[in-house]
């Protein structure tokens, strides 16, 4: 048995390249030729097992973490993020920013050819975009993408992006797994994305099934020399950690991707195997919406936030390997996270001061909605009554499965419930998510022009010590008066035996790219 805590990495850092706000140009080299990893063997098949939620494998529609393990595999983006959280090129063999970050410019690999066997060329990506942006597409996450106003093809290989604004992070957007590149022939067959794939990814599709398996096999003519290792992938979803651990032992399976918390231990424990912990960004946070009572008082959502034990929390949701959450979703693997803000410890004659002030002095129910994946979103809320119910603030918990959440709940004017969000490779795409009136979701209904301004400066801001200022302010604001509760962050947990060399292990668990991945002749797999 073997138990890694890798040492933690900064995330979400910038690109390197100097920029200042005067700056007029910038450019990015592609990925240099693949280095073949020393002793890899080819052939085999790699048995994945996931927990919940494979409903599509359309990359402009997925939402869920599972459906971007699979869509990475099948289809390449513009850019990737390198495993120390930079970024380099993936179809693009350059890319340039000019005009202060407002104009990029993407040179694309040649040759490269989709799995039915036509070339990429820039109208490919053209379409791709011109489909995802499209409002009648109603892409979830086309809003992480930054403020593209425009895109148009220079040539057969080279695309240009006009954004509204500056955005020294947009090749890292452009990483992300709604924008994966879709032949045009797939854009033109829209409706059956769902179940088919048109990409030029590492491996092409044999069978999918949804919310049960996805099988797919070696890509022959992957752009990559050499890659990828392995003759085929098998994901099966397991929505049960006992039927995880059980198959991972008994060798059913050869990588358990997201391992619960709650059997880390136990997955570490088993001879042969590698529970492997990467410090990320992956959190859960209770909605208090903003814009209802009783939450429309700042006084009652500062209230609940002294209530919290989080270090507590942190240890019981995590099985210690997380670490606690300020309130805020800037955890310590983002490059701007302030490590000055302080910690705020429990103080439950304050809170009672802020309920009487608020109006609440005798207490105030409110209902709670906890989805049932992951188990923790239950477990928080378990925690939150508890902890709330000692100043009067009394949640009623209702659970409900994923679907049902995610149909009638999430984002939907639901006054209080768990949300959940994974690690994002830098801080824009996540502040701008939950906080944003339009260029996000606003999920707590807090937005205001002025924090608006400041998030669009911070994303503008070519200037990184500017960035580091904006960010800190946001996060101290976001701590103090915000609409969330976000009392831990977990780190991303794998279960790997250790025949399986190479396997992505990232703070960033859904980028799960396995084309360098192989199996030793152990493997029961070859």
């Amino acid at each position: 048995m073997t138990k890694f805590n890798v040492t933690r990495r900064t995330f979400g850092r910038g690109l390197g390249l100097g920029l200042t706000a005067g700056a007029a140009g910038l450019f990015m080299p592609g990925i240099a030729r693949h280095a073949m990893a020393a002793g890899a063997q080819d052939g085999g098949t790699l048995t994945v097992t996931l927990f919940k939620d494979l409903r599509t494998i359309n990359p402009m529609m997925g939402i869920f973490g599972n459906e971007w393990r699979c869509t990475v595999n099948l289809y390449n983006n513009l850019t990737r993020l390198t495993a120390s959280g930079g970024i380099e090129g993936d179809l693009a063999e350059s890319f340039e920013g000019s005009d202060e970050a407002r104009t990029w410019t993407f040179t694309l690999r040649q040759g490269v050819k989709f799995h039915d066997g036509s070339e990429l060329t820039s109208a490919d990506v053209v379409a791709t975009f011109e489909k995802m942006l499209d409002p009648e597409t109603s892409a979830p996450y086309k809003r992480e993408l930054g403020p593209v106003e425009s895109l148009k093809a220079l040539s057969d290989y080279v695309v240009e992006f006009k954004l509204g604004s500056s955005f020294a992070d947009f090749p890292k957007a452009l990483a992300g797994a709604t924008a994966r590149i879709v032949s045009q022939a797939g854009i033109a067959d829209f409706d059956s994305l769902g179940t088919m794939a048109h990409g030029t990814g590492p491996f092409r599709l044999v069978e999918f099934v949804a919310n049960e398996r996805i099988v797919m096999e070696r890509n022959p003519n992957y752009f990559r020399s050499g890659l990828p290792h392995l003759d085929k992938v098998v994901m099966r979803i397991l929505p049960d950690n006992t039927a995880q651990q059980a198959a991972l032992q008994n060798q059913e399976v050869d990588v358990i991707a997201d391992v619960d918390a709650t059997i880390f231990a136990s997955v570490s424990a088993i001879s042969g195997v590698s529970g492997v912990s990467i410090p990320g960004g992956t959190f859960q946070n209770i909605v208090l919406l903003s814009n209802q009572a009783p939450f429309d008082n700042p006084k009652v959502r500062e209230a609940a936030k002294y209530c919290l034990e989080r270090t507590q929390i942190s240890a019981v949701l995590t099985e210690n390997t997380g670490s606690p959450g300020d309130d805020h979703p800037i955890g310590a693997s983002y490059e701007f996270h302030d490590s000055n803000i302080a910690l705020r410890t429990p103080d439950l004659s304050e809170a009672r001061r802020l309920m009487r002030e608020a109006g609440y002095g005798d207490g105030v129910e409110v209902d709670l909605v906890a989805a049932n994946n992951p188990a923790s979103r239950a477990r928080l809320a378990v925690l939150a009554q508890a902890m709330t119910g000692q100043i009067g603030l009394k949640f009623n918990i209702e659970q409900m499965d994923n679907a049902r959440y995610g149909s009638t709940v999430w984002n939907k004017g639901t006054k209080c419930y768990v949300g959940n969000y994974g690690t994002r490779p830098f801080e824009d795409a996540i502040l701008s998510k939950l906080y944003h009136s339009s260029a996000g979701i606003d999920e707590g209904r807090w937005a205001t022009p002025e924090t608006d301004a400041m998030l669009d400066r911070a994303r503008a801001s070519l200037d990184p010590a500017e960035r580091r200022a904006i960010y800190s302010e946001f996060q101290r604001r976001s701590r103090d008066n915000g609409p969330f509760l976000i009392s831990s962050f977990q780190n991303s947990l794998f279960g790997v035996w250790d025949y399986v060399k190479d396997f992505p292990e990232r703070a960033i668990n859904t980028d799960m790219r396995l084309e360098e991945t192989f199996l030793t002749a152990e493997a029961p797999g070859r």
